[in-house]
């Protein structure tokens, strides 16, 4: 699972991209309606991509993001 948090003039948003082994794809955006930072936002896109994975039935997976605080 990929994930990032965006804050700009347009407001706050969040995507998450999970690739299967088999390299099959799913995309997720979403829109955040209340103020945040860009921390918030990418802890929003985290916490949501890991609730996905428990819908999808994902039993494991490996989680990537370019900021050292959410990996760590």
């Amino acid at each position: 699972m990929y994930f990032d948090g965006s804050l700009n003039i347009e407001g706050v948003g969040a995507g998450i991209f999970f690739m299967s082994p088999n390299k099959d794809k799913l995309l997720y955006v979403l829109r955040l309606h209340f103020p945040a930072s860009n921390n918030v936002a990418e802890y929003e896109a985290c916490l949501h991509g890991m609730r996905l994975a428990v819908e999808l039935g994902i039993k494991r997976i490996y989680v990537y993001n370019n900021s050292a605080l959410f990996i760590n």
